[in-house]
């Protein structure tokens, strides 16, 4: 027999157990700047933003590749922001994410997109001496001395 108000069905599932609350071991607020990974996305933010401005200002004789130089770097630049802010308002603490991973996966995914437009980059920047023939009579090189210049400072 069973007790005085037991019942023979068992308690509903606890919703908790199913959503542990968030374990997040990066600090929120202006501590993210200390940490690693906060040094790291400002990096990522200023270095974007110079490179950004590098390609702006120069000629674009390959819009293909520079094209995507541009992309990696406003829409890397916008990211880092973006998750730079989540720490920065406490957002991470609110949202039951695996903070630790997704920084892991964002800057390796950060890196390999950089990694790609910087190949891209510096193969624009090699065909500097390869002339642009307009007709059979001129020539002009791809891109000129200034340009070069400040083609293989946004490679580096």
């Amino acid at each position: 027999m069973l007790p005085r108000g037991a019942s023979s069905m068992p308690p509903p599932p606890n919703p908790a157990a199913h959503f542990p609350p968030p374990r997040v071991t990066l600090p929120s607020g202006l501590e993210i700047l200390r940490t690693y990974s906060g040094a790291v996305i400002f990096l990522e933010i200023l270095f974007g933003t110079i490179v950004w401005i590098l390609v702006a200002s120069t000629h674009v004789p390959l819009p293909l590749l520079q094209g995507w130089v541009m992309f990696v770097a406003v829409t890397a630049w916008f990211l880092s922001i973006v998750f730079l802010c989540v720490f920065l308002f406490g957002y991470a603490n609110r949202i039951a994410v695996n903070w630790n991973q997704a920084d892991f996966l964002f800057h390796g995914a950060t890196f390999v997109f950089y990694f790609g437009a910087f190949l891209l980059q510096a193969a624009t920047t090699s065909l500097h001496h390869f002339p642009r023939k307009f007709n059979s009579t001129t020539q002009q090189k791809i891109l000129s001395d200034h340009e070069y210049n400040i083609s293989i400072a946004a490679s580096v």
